[in-house]
């Protein structure tokens, strides 16, 4: 084992409308953001930070010649990724909620500023792309990003908003990563792309 075989560091989630192209692995540096429609969701509450599950379940074959099990197929793989958002910004409340874009008004004469979040009832569940990015030292000590990028994915709350004295407000979230059809069955979830070295001088 290598030193640069160990992840450090904190991570960040980002969101995209589904078929987003991905961040170039050579250009878009760790920590930079990632351009096009990608959206970071902002920063984890400490000691919260986003985590990644696949979610996997399997079935063991027991039969009466041995105690234990003969074979094992898996059965299911439901995805999973948490976090605890520690920005209350309009995009991440908007999509929480599954709401629509945010109405805003800017602060003048008069008017304060502001942003409203509809909160409805329609059962249709957006989805959307969703990226994680980590980091890892290459062998020269440069950071270098760890990726995951999810296909597709929805977003639901699984805490309260709480608003009190001792505690920091946070969104705690799930997304539940779907199979994408479209795509071939080795990679329907998505990708994990771990960057090892810099580029070289072209």
């Amino acid at each position: 084992m290598t030193a640069e075989n160990i992840l450090i560091g904190r991570g960040r989630l980002y969101v995209a409308p589904l078929a987003t192209a991905n961040p170039d692995e050579s250009t878009v540096l760790w920590g930079v953001a990632w351009g096009g429609s990608w959206v970071d969701c902002g920063k984890m509450l400490d000691g919260k930070p986003v985590s990644f599950n696949l979610g996997d379940a399997y079935k063991e074959t027991f039969t009466e010649d041995s105690l234990g099990p003969e074979k094992v197929t898996r059965i299911k793989r439901a995805p999973v990724v948490k976090a605890s958002l520690d920005e209350f910004t309009s995009v991440n409340l908007a999509k929480v909620y599954d709401s629509t874009a945010a109405t805003t008004a800017a602060a003048g004469g008069g008017q304060k500023g502001y942003f409203e979040i509809p909160i409805g009832d329609d059962p249709t569940v957006t989805l959307y792309k969703w990226g994680i990015e980590g980091v890892r030292l290459d062998a020269n000590g440069n950071e270098q990003p760890v990726r995951y990028f999810l296909n597709s994915g929805y977003v639901k709350s699984v805490g309260d908003f709480t608003h009190a004295k001792a505690t920091e407000a946070e969104i705690m979230i799930e997304i539940g990563v779907l199979a994408d059809s479209a795509v071939a069955a080795a990679s329907r979830y998505g990708t994990l792309q771990i960057v090892t070295a810099a580029a070289t001088a072209t």
